[in-house]
């Protein structure tokens, strides 16, 4: 799967880079992606899924599909 690290997210990831391709063996929650991965699900507040946005507990992802998660956004 192709994953763009929106926000702050990219910091979690060796490199730091902005998307990464994730390989998959069977489709997965991805929930458990992102877990495995070390970035911490309870700091996203927007996934996007082959731009459909979707519950990121419930979200089964496939190598094909393209995510996109996001932090909330704050301004002052």
């Amino acid at each position: 799967m192709k994953l763009h690290l929106g926000g702050q997210f990219s910091f979690y990831i060796p490199g730091h880079p902005h998307q990464v391709d994730v390989p998959l063996e069977k489709p997965s929650r991805l929930s458990e992606i992102l877990t495995r991965l070390g970035i911490p699900v309870a700091e996203i507040n927007l996934a996007v899924v082959n731009g459909e946005l979707v519950e990121l507990q419930s979200a089964v992802i496939s190598q094909q599909d393209e995510v996109k998660i996001y932090p909330p956004v704050s301004g002052g």
